[in-house]
């Protein structure tokens, strides 16, 4: 704040008054000088576009109401070892009832010791290289051959001989006894290419060896089959020298698989050339027990059985025990058994079952709770006391979703002592985190995945309470390195795909130490939650401004930042809980109210007072052109209430707001009037001066009326002042806020309407000044330059001005003005003398009305 300039040079006799009139005045209140608030004329030009630019030019799709919420990775993107999730044109996942992949259905298995050593595993990383564009360009070309499934034909053999009649065209061979139509489809595809089925089982991976080294075109059709569970057909296809498994009953756009199913039973393989004609396999018949020796009881090859409880959720009965299908090492881990006593427990004989969909991942469990279908690399967050499904529609919230990018899932229920897993008996048994993750560093697909990628990263899914970091630490000690993503709290799914975990409690990850003997040690790292600035602005803005389309996001790394200029010109990203910043408060509705800002940083007391008196304010003083504050001799200003022969007081430019409050005292509701909501800071017509406060030193920024706007919606305080008292204007005490054109006023209402807010704005044409009196502070505006208040009605912004003498003219090009009355010959007379006391009106043809003072 700048104290009133020394006044005019005025004649020795009426300074000589003035001297003594201050003389008998000394230990007055009306002796202060006034607070003069003046332009800043070296401020900077604010950022060109400002706030309200980056929201309206750049990506809102992480903040807007007609889209959904921008995705970042919490821990970086890497290629991913799964095809893209189902193009535009296909039908998206609904709920838990979408069909499921047959050969990542809920079947349990067995968990097998694939160690370092097994045979199986060489060449996984060969099997996974370089898939995606292949199988893109493959799944189109499915859309358009395969109908979708309905969920309970059992038609896998027929689609497979759809597609063998697509890539290959007509039958080499045929027999009569077909022609009528066969009861095995099988038999039929067989002799349709000229082959017969040979068993295989254990050596899958030579079978995709030499359907790469048959060329682009070669396929492998194969019948997956074993005691007490549905068979079912799938086809390995060399399209464009990559393998490719197809999986025909999944929906469309989640048909291509980059690595088989588990291949855990023995199967019969179809190798074809891309001739069109069988081949033998390579791959030799293995194991103890031969495909062929268990005829399916049916009439056809199908799907994998689907049971539906009364919450939509898939579930399976208890598993029939299924006995081991190769020979384990042996090894075993200490658990508790279900009775609580510890027990020696082998790993083959704990089960799970694959998650469906077109991911990969297990489910310790009974139930398929989790699916790996639609949007499931992604997550979304929540607000405290928020479940996932009451978030699942906030989609203008700041960042609301992000990636997961997970490449292994493991579910798995936490208890008290560990992690429960069911036996094969149909028991369950408790594994402490250590023991659960020397169980999970033997499932056979994790460690096929871990060859093929570094830097894989597992999802521990589970019941929140359970312990993720010292299951990382067991899977670091075995050498398995991976980076381990595991939910905080409750977690759930939503019908897209999507996860969340419910009351922002947000997920970790836990990686290993760069140093290898610190394996005991994870670098840990919590994401997915709301900070608390954006907890603040989330709250705010759907309580109060339900009908926004943006949120403002206060994070550090937000999309749209706040931007100012130094002294320098240097444009300067700020935050808002750095800006300095005052509230004022009242207390004329009977308790204390937050009704102001101060943007300053000055401190001012006058002003603490003044906003605090803006309840009870009736009047405003009106100015002269070219009058400025030492100008109005103090007398006058004394004798305002009592005498006013230049009509200087006028209403105060916004009317009353009526606030029912609760009487402290009786309890009962009451009604009270209150003024403005009061904005205070240095500026001029182009910009405002904030300061911020970085690294223990204050620095001054000038920024945009719109950014103005960007920023307070941010602040505590004023969304404090905003929820008591939603509807008064805002009085922006800025100097020149609505001078030149307005560009500082303009901005801030076209900011304020783009964020919903109704209320009316009022700005300053000049110089503010504040005069401390008996009855209260007096505001005033200098050169006759007044108000401007914009307001919205009837869907149009008005525009008009108030507490000047003179007619105004068109104020920045607003849609609507509503000048003064005329004044009075009495107030012409005595403008005509203020501006010219040597020559009176009678002597004189014409009057000066510019302003003498230079513009700010």
């Amino acid at each position: 704040m700048d104290s009133a300039a020394p006044g005019k040079p005025v004649r020795p006799l009426i300074a000589f008054v003035r001297f003594l009139s201050g003389l008998a005045q000394v230990g007055s209140v009306t002796a202060s000088r006034p607070l003069v608030m003046q332009a800043i004329d070296d401020l900077p030009e604010a950022v060109p576009g400002g706030w309200l630019g980056a929201v309206g030019t750049g990506d809102s799709g992480g903040n807007a109401s007609t889209g959904g919420a921008r995705e970042t990775s919490a821990m970086g993107r890497k290629p991913e070892l799964t095809i893209p999730n189902a193009p535009v044109s296909a039908r998206p996942a609904v709920d838990h009832r979408d069909t499921l992949s047959p050969a990542s259905g809920a079947v349990l298995f067995p968990l097998l010791d694939a160690t370092a050593g097994n045979a199986a595993l060489a060449g996984a990383q060969e099997l996974l290289a370089g898939p995606t564009a292949a199988a893109i360009e493959l799944e189109r070309e499915l859309s358009a051959v395969l109908p979708p499934h309905d969920g309970t034909a059992r038609d896998c053999v027929i689609r497979l001989d759809a597609l063998r009649r697509h890539f290959c065209g007509d039958a080499l061979v045929t027999r009569d006894d077909f022609a009528g139509g066969s009861s095995r489809p099988e038999l039929e595809l067989a002799t349709a290419v000229g082959g017969v089925w040979c068993p295989v089982r254990g050596a899958i991976l030579d079978v995709v060896r030499q359907v790469r080294e048959l060329g682009p075109g070669a396929m492998a059709f194969v019948l997956i089959k074993s005691p007490s569970r549905e068979p079912h057909g799938i086809v390995l296809r060399n399209h464009g020298g990559t393998p490719l498994w197809l999986e025909t009953q999944a929906p469309p756009g989640s048909r291509v698989r980059t690595v088989p199913p588990p291949l855990l039973v023995d199967a019969r393989v179809l190798v074809v050339a891309p001739t069109g004609r069988a081949v033998a396999p390579t791959a030799g018949p293995s194991g103890a027990v031969d495909g062929l020796l268990h005829p399916n009881d049916g009439l056809s090859y199908g799907f994998f059985t689907r049971v539906f409880g009364d919450s939509g959720r898939a579930s399976t009965a208890v598993p029939v025990p299924i006995g081991p299908i190769i020979s384990s090492t042996g090894r075993t881990v200490r658990a508790k058994g279900p009775d609580g006593r510890p027990i020696n427990l082998a790993l083959h004989d704990i089960v799970y079952q694959v998650m469906p969909g077109t991911g990969h991942g297990v489910a310790f469990t009974r139930d398929k709770t989790f699916r790996l279908t639609g949007r499931y690399h992604n997550a979304i967050k929540t607000l405290p006391g928020e479940t996932v499904h009451d978030a699942r529609r906030r989609t203008s919230r700041p960042r609301s979703q992000f990636r997961l990018d997970g490449d292994f899932h493991v579910h798995a229920e936490g208890t008290r002592d560990g992690f429960a897993v069911p036996l094969r008996n149909g028991t369950w048994a408790t594994l402490e985190p250590r023991q659960f993750a020397t169980a999970l560093s033997r499932i056979e697909q994790l460690r096929t995945l871990i060859r093929a990628k570094s830097g894989l990263k597992v999802v521990l899914l589970s019941s929140g309470d359970h312990n993720a970091k010292d299951t990382a630490r067991g899977l670091f000690r075995e050498g398995i390195n991976v980076s381990m993503l595991s939910n905080n709290g409750t977690v759930s799914q939503l019908a897209d795909g999507r996860f969340g975990v419910a009351h922002n409690r947000g997920w970790s990850t836990y990686k290993s130490s760069p140093r290898p003997w610190d394996w005991w040690k994870p670098q840990h790292h919590r994401f997915g939650v709301y900070s608390d600035g954006n907890i603040n602005n989330v709250t705010f803005f759907e309580k109060h401004l339900p009908t926004a389309r943006y949120i403002p996001d206060a994070d550090p790394d937000a999309e749209v930042a706040l931007q100012g200029r130094n002294k320098h010109g240097d444009v300067i990203g700020f935050f808002p809980h750095e800006v300095v910043r005052i509230g004022l408060t009242s207390t004329s509705t009977g308790y204390e109210r937050t009704n102001g800002l101060d943007l300053t940083g000055d401190h001012e007391e006058l002003l603490a007072e003044m906003v605090g008196h803006l309840d009870q304010m009736t009047h405003v003083v009106r100015t002269f052109p070219g009058e400025s504050a030492c100008d109005i001799r103090r007398v006058e200003w004394d004798k305002l209430r009592d005498r006013d022969p230049n009509r200087r007081l006028v209403e105060v430019p916004w009317p009353p707001v009526v606030l029912t409050t609760t009487d402290q005292r009786s309890g009962r509701p009451r009604k009270v009037r209150v003024g403005p909501n009061a904005i205070i800071a240095h500026g001029h017509s182009r910009a405002v001066r904030i300061a911020i406060e970085r690294d223990g030193k204050e620095r001054h920024l000038s920024v945009s009326g719109d950014t103005l706007i960007g920023l307070l919606v941010q602040l505590p305080e004023f969304q404090q002042m905003y929820a008591v008292n939603p509807h008064s204007p805002f009085l922006l005490l800025i100097c020149g806020t609505a001078q030149y054109g307005a560009p500082v006023l303009k901005g801030a209402v076209k900011a304020a309407r783009y964020l919903t807010l109704p209320n009316t704005f009022i700005g300053s044409g000049s110089d503010i000044v504040v005069r401390k009196q008996k009855s209260g502070p007096m505001l005033s505006v200098m050169d006759d330059a007044g108000f401007t208040i914009s307001s919205r009605v009837h869907s149009h912004e008005v525009t008009k001005t108030h507490a000047r003498y003179r007619e105004p003219g068109p104020v920045g090009g607003t849609s609507s003005e509503t000048p003064q009355p005329r004044a009075s010959r009495t107030e012409r007379s005595a403008l005509e003398e203020f501006l010219d006391p040597v020559n009176p009106p009678a002597h004189r043809t014409a009057c000066t009305t510019g302003s003498s003072r230079p513009q700010a």
